[in-house]
């Protein structure tokens, strides 16, 4: 009886043993990756953190967490050090980067959202148009996002010299509100988080550009399209429609990250559980198809990964988004 209790003993600790093996085994087999992220109020950080939460469920083999970074050209500078594994892109710090010395090893994951620029000024201010901005203090995106660049970029070429109020974002939105700044550019879809924390504390007035502004911008910098931003009754009484231009948001990476993770990633983010995981942490993100989206605004190559999905579902790549 003795000896009958002792084996059960000895074959219940091998039994754990091997069971913690095991788990161990699952542990390490998991690839622990990095996403560069956008700043901490900003909505698409939520949605970041959204789907980058169903990801770790639903793909297999990864750990994947999301670091704080500032914004898109921040996050796909620490990319191509190789700080981080993917991260927030926008068309035009592609652009910018597929210019540079390593921008070939760029590539895209998907986009998931158009981004019109919203110039957004306090309804107090006095400003009524873009050229008003001269010599105001103004804040041109969360330091070291895409917006940043986009909008200083914008007003050089429109040749309005404002004061450019330089500030993260959660700074720049206490600069507006406590009415040191008139106003700051932001881009993305209504409703807007960012906009309505603003307008609650201190009304807001979208500015509109004219027709000839925004083509004079989209044929100097083919990152942009002419575009038009419909406000709705989020903020208050704004015009019905304003004309402006446009940019997309998306998830970028490297040629390092590895085929099969970019296409489970793939198979997830367009799928029906995987739009209303993104949904959830981005209401907006069911107005746009990322399938199609990715197609149309990618500036990098399609990675492998991606294109191998688009393939299996008969959908032609264009030969300019192929990796060569």
């Amino acid at each position: 009886m003795k000896i009958t209790a002792l084996h059960g003993r000895i074959a219940s600790v091998l039994g754990v043993a091997v069971a913690l093996g095991l788990t161990a085994g699952a542990a390490s087999a998991q690839q622990r990756l990095a996403m560069g992220g956008t700043h901490g109020n900003s909505a698409f950080y939520a949605y970041q953190v959204a789907v980058v939460s169903d990801w770790n469920k639903a793909v297999p083999g990864v750990n994947i967490s999301v670091q704080e970074l500032g914004g898109a050209s921040a996050s796909t500078t620490a990319l191509m050090r190789g700080e981080v594994d993917m991260g927030i892109a926008v068309t035009s710090s592609d652009f910018a980067t597929m210019k540079g010395k390593d921008g070939a090893k760029l590539r895209t994951l998907y986009y998931f959202a158009p981004l019109p620029a919203n110039w957004v000024v306090s309804a107090d201010s006095g400003v009524n148009s873009l050229a008003d901005l001269a010599g105001k203090q103004f804040n041109p995106g969360g330091r070291g996002s895409a917006t940043e660049k986009q909008a200083e970029a914008i007003l050089q070429l429109l040749g309005i010299n404002a004061e450019l109020h330089r500030a993260g974002g959660s700074d720049a939105l206490d600069a507006y509100q406590n009415r040191r700044i008139v106003g700051f550019m932001k881009a993305g879809l209504h409703p807007d988080g960012y906009i309505q924390q603003a307008h609650a504390s201190r009304p807001i007035k979208l500015l509109p550009m004219t027709e000839e502004q925004a083509k004079k911008i989209a044929a100097e910098y083919p990152y942009f399209s002419v575009a038009k931003s419909r406000p709705g009754e989020n903020y208050g009484a704004q015009p019905a429609e304003l004309v402006t231009v446009q940019t997309a948001i998306g998830i970028n990476t490297t040629d390092a990250l590895p085929e099969a993770v970019a296409y489970e990633i793939a198979k997830r983010i367009f799928s029906a559980d995987g739009m209303a995981a993104a949904k959830a942490g981005y209401p907006a993100a069911d107005r746009a198809n990322p399938q199609e989206l990715t197609l149309e605004a990618s500036v990098a190559p399609l990675h492998p990964g991606v294109a191998r999905f688009y393939k299996e579902k008969g959908i032609a790549v264009p030969d300019r988004l192929m990796a060569k």
